[in-house]
């Protein structure tokens, strides 16, 4: 299978709207705009606050450690906008920018929609973010010709920079919160967070941020339950294997050779990242690969069972040996979706072909599941 040519660098308009697909950092987000046409990839912009600048995230480059503020910066932007449509105003990009376009976001006030938000200037009155250039004259901050100009921004940012160093908010606090990330198989067994969640957490599920998406049953998570910041594990980082599904693998361009994606493994990735990427969400977890360091377990969505529908769809397999680990009253719903996906023959199964029984139209057998109703297996 050839691999995908690069895709081109996508040029945004002067103003337009797109989707936050995900946050990086307290100043830079991933837009996510429309796809061309049916079966063809939305196109994703790099897209950082203008004049503006955040903490660093931890990193292996700094140790896995938060610059101080860091997270609180990233949380405050990620909990307002992701999977929301804004209004974008772009300032530079191109060859000048790199590989991101630098600009200004908007959106609507989540306490009264008839105000907007510029969300670079609502970030450093929270002193998530400070201005790139400090001081400076902030009186008379009016926009008397109705744009937004360099000098009415510049003005704003420093007017809300003041305010926050006034009530020492974010980054300017006493002691702004300093996160380190621990991963799971070395700063701690995943074993041990499966019998912390179970015994500390309410109803047993741990709450975590979903990170990433590796493909549609894959996913690298952190823990962000106060509930077992008492046992050590508040910030731990672990890959999840959703429990019951197994989806096509995405390939790897990197490696050398590089690695092709199985059939339908993009689409896997993309329908899951739409519904799960950078969510906070509860984890039912079970157990633990044969490494030992990646955890399985079911994600709990307000929204349905992102399990069966992954199946449903006809985008990923039940896995045999997860399903295994899973309470007995939450298999039928897989097995449901699955045969409804192969009776339409749809993605992964476009096929299939039920087998055909041959042989004595009656024999003796013993019955190990109830799948549904009329459903025996």
């Amino acid at each position: 299978m050839s691999m995908p040519s690069a895709t081109p660098m996508t040029i945004l308009p002067n103003r337009g709207t797109a989707k936050v697909k995900s946050v990086l950092s307290g100043d830079t987000v991933v837009l996510l705009g429309r796809a061309a046409g049916e079966g063809r990839k939305a196109p994703e912009v790099t897209f950082t606050f203008e004049r503006v600048t955040a903490p660093r995230m931890a990193s292996k480059a700094n140790d896995n450690v938060d610059d101080p503020g860091a997270f609180s910066s990233r949380e405050w932007l990620r909990n307002l906008c992701v999977g929301k449509t804004v209004t974008f105003e772009t300032r530079k990009q191109g060859a000048t920018a790199g590989d991101r376009v630098y600009g200004l976001l908007f959106m609507p006030d989540p306490s009264d929609k008839t105000n907007t938000w510029n969300l670079s200037v609502e970030s450093v009155r929270r002193g998530f973010c400070t201005p790139k250039v400090l001081g400076g004259d902030v009186e008379d901050i009016s926009n008397d010709d109705g744009g937004d100009s360099v000098e009415d921004y510049e003005k704003a940012l420093q007017a809300a920079y003041k305010e926050a160093q006034a009530s020492r908010a974010g980054v300017h606090a006493e002691k702004p919160l300093v996160r380190k990330i621990m991963n799971a198989g070395d700063e701690f067994e995943a074993m041990t967070l499966v019998e912390k969640s179970k015994r500390l957490c309410t109803n047993g599920s741990v709450t975590c941020v979903i990170e990433y998406v590796f493909d549609g049953s894959r996913f690298r998570c952190i823990v962000t339950d106060p509930e077992l910041e008492s046992a050590g594990l508040l910030y731990g980082s672990f890959t999840l294997i959703l429990a019951g599904v197994a989806c096509p693998r995405v390939g790897n361009p990197k490696l050398s050779p590089p690695t092709p994606s199985e059939p339908f493994a993009e689409e896997a990735r993309d329908f899951v990242e739409l519904r799960l990427l950078q969510r906070e969400l509860k984890i039912s977890l079970y157990g633990t690969d044969k490494s030992g360091v990646c955890l399985v377990g079911t994600v709990h969505h307000p929204r349905g069972n992102i399990g069966a529908e992954i199946l449903k769809n006809g985008l990923g397999r039940i896995s045999d040996w997860t399903i295994r680990m899973m309470s007995p009253v939450d298999v039928p719903p897989l097995r449901i979706a699955e045969n409804a996906a192969k009776r339409s023959t749809l993605k992964v199964f476009e096929s299939y072909a039920p087998p055909k029984l041959t042989g004595a139209s009656e024999f003796m057998g013993t019955v190990v599941e109830v799948i549904s109703g009329d459903t025996l297996l």
